[in-house]
């Protein structure tokens, strides 16, 4: 729960620990997850910005969104693309959304901002003739007694009852007609607030910032004292991983500094990252992706929500590499991992087990932090924070991802023009222009129903392999030829080649096929997409090596660039591990829908 002390205008963790410095409190209240974070001036000019282009009205943009006063974001779902409820005086003054179509944000007043919309007379209005403003309900001009109506349809107006006991929100249709959106019991405007910072709101908070903090670093401890490993900080250049770091810093345990260049980080994080250096005078180990996205997206096509084999080619692969040899006994990888994230890491348990390298443990000691508790923290012990969320950005690391909103990717497309020229170039190759304009290349299935509603299209791009199922047959059509020998070597892990058949355990594989299409009759479904993996192995490599680094026996060793493989049947035991790391096996073939 969030409190905000209207005394000092800041946001308040725990009431009881500001005693005789806040008198007056109000909830904060704000959609779940709950994890506000600060505006900065840039956001603050990008949402300013929504509200004049929406309510045709400056003076009121800068009214409702002060520059000098601690403003919250809080990230919502509801709309198609980014989106945030906007916390001024610890009320909730409307949402900012991006709006793909128009390819701007756009702002949805609410509650305290209709209020204070209404108060002044200022920005797009109207009082009507009504006793309740029923959602859903559309208003006819005849109804309205006065007000301030926008030329442009679809803009939003703040509406009133006559008696003023009802406000609401509307959309201006064709006709002049008012569509209610919401409507609510009237509360009062906003009214005038001290100014305010971040480093008076950290200084506030700082018991409760310092209980978390002393919790987490017993906990890192008491993790290190477990599990008896080498700790290292995974560090993104992020400002959660920064908290991470410092708080293993205090802990007073020996540590080692770990960063993924993947090639796609903004310039600042760089500099970050010499900062950090410098701040904490730790070894830091890179395991640098160089140009591996842009040579792998050369065979497996752009990445995509559902089709993340960047992960595996510029992150898993690299950072296996650095650390494995590193600590072959494993290690413990103290991560900025938060809860409040995503729905997948609220699940995600304190600590784990690493999927990647065996005997290593991660450990998440911000797990229940939020990303205010976060920033509160950073400035109150005033840390090197990566400059690039001074540009608007929330979150950091690949640019380009393909989880990246389109707002986002449109703040990617002016700070940092050249990376994303490059993508956009690389995209036109496998994409049209309206799946690029759209964002459409995020999604190579089903693209989710807001998106396709607006696009009036349901499916994405397809992939480079094409699956067709028929009963204990598939057939292949790959847009890479495989590696004939490769392909040979590769088979001998579930059985023996035998001109067009494969003697296994199971019985006999036919496999026939030529250039990019290929046909397999096995015995069952299971050996069938098991053969089908090891025949996309040897067509499509995103030379990672996770394939290599994951063979329990040694078994599976490269000799060469590409798609160069060697067997050692004497030590392989069939378990197909590798093909569970391998991004082309995975993506292209176990979880492509046939």
């Amino acid at each position: 729960m969030l409190w905000w002390c209207e005394d000092l205008n800041l946001p308040v963790f725990e009431p009881k620990d500001v005693a005789g410095r806040c008198e007056r409190f109000v909830e904060v209240k704000i959609t779940q997850p709950a994890d506000p974070r600060p505006a900065f001036p840039a956001d603050i000019d990008i949402t300013r910005g929504a509200i004049a282009d929406e309510l045709g009205d400056w003076e009121l943009a800068e009214a409702l969104v002060p520059m000098d006063e601690v403003v919250l974001l809080n990230k919502i779902p509801g709309y198609a693309d980014q989106a945030d409820e906007v916390i001024v005086r610890g009320r909730l003054i409307g949402h900012r959304f991006y709006d793909v179509f128009e390819g701007r944000w756009r702002f949805r007043p609410l509650y305290e901002g209709v209020a204070t919309i209404l108060h002044e007379r200022r920005g797009y209005w109207a009082v009507v003739d009504m006793a309740e403003l029923p959602q859903g309900y559309d208003i006819h001009t005849d109804k309205i007694v006065e007000g301030r109506l926008p030329e442009e349809r679809y803009r939003h107006v703040a509406v009133s009852t006559a008696d003023g006991k009802t406000h609401g929100v509307a959309k201006l249709f064709r006709g002049r007609r008012l569509h209610v959106v919401k409507s609510w019991r009237a509360k009062p405007p906003l009214l005038p607030g001290r100014p305010s910072t971040l480093a008076e709101a950290a200084e506030l908070n700082r018991e409760h910032i310092e209980r978390r903090a002393q919790e987490a670093v017993e906990f890192i401890k008491a993790v290190a004292e477990k599990y008896k490993k080498p700790v290292v900080v995974s560090y993104s250049g992020g400002k959660d991983s920064l908290v991470a770091l410092d708080l293993t810093a205090r802990s007073g345990l020996k540590f080692y500094v770990y960063f993924n260049d993947t090639g796609l980080e903004p310039p600042e994080t760089y500099e970050n990252l010499k900062a950090v250096e410098e701040r904490y005078g730790v070894e830091v180990i890179v395991g640098a992706a160089g140009q591996r996205f842009w040579e792998a997206m050369e065979k497996f096509g752009p990445p995509a929500r559902d089709y993340r084999w960047c992960c595996k080619v510029i992150k898993l692969g690299p950072t296996t590499e650095a650390l494995k040899s590193r600590f072959p006994q494993g290690y413990i990888s103290v991560v900025g991992q938060r809860g409040a994230e995503s729905f997948v890491r609220a699940k995600t348990p304190r600590v784990s087990p690493s999927k990647w390298v065996a005997g290593s443990v991660v450990a998440a000691p911000l797990q229940e932090w939020t990303a205010l508790e976060v920033w509160l923290y950073i400035f109150l012990h005033k840390l090197p924070y990566n400059r690039a969320y001074e540009r608007g950005f929330d979150r950091l690391g690949c640019v380009v991802c393909p989880a990246n909103e389109m707002a986002e990717l449109a703040l990617v497309k002016e700070a940092y023009p050249e990376i994303y020229g490059k993508m956009e170039v690389a995209l036109r190759r496998w994409h049209t222009e309206e799946e690029v304009k759209w964002g459409l290349w995020r999604w190579r299935g089903k693209i989710p129903g807001d998106v396709a509603r607006w696009v009036k299209r349901e499916e994405g791009a397809p992939l480079p392999v094409r699956i067709t199922a028929k009963g204990q047959s598939l057939e292949l059509e790959i847009d890479a030829e495989p590696n004939a020998e490769t392909m040979r070597e590769l088979l001998k892990m579930v059985g023996r080649p035998e001109g067009n058949l494969l003697r296994t355990k199971k019985g006999l594989v036919e496999i026939r096929g030529a250039g990019g299409r290929w046909f397999i009759r096995a015995p069952d479904g299971k050996t069938a997409l098991d053969v089908a993996a090891l025949v996309v192995r040897s067509a499509i490599c995103g030379d990672c090596d996770l394939c290599v680094h994951w063979c329990p026996t040694g078994a599976l060793r490269r000799t060469g660039p590409g798609r160069s493989f060697k067997v050692d049947e004497g030590r392989c035991i069939g378990c197909l591990l590798c093909s569970s790391a391998c991004p082309a096996a995975q993506y292209l073939v176990y979880r492509n829908e046939t």
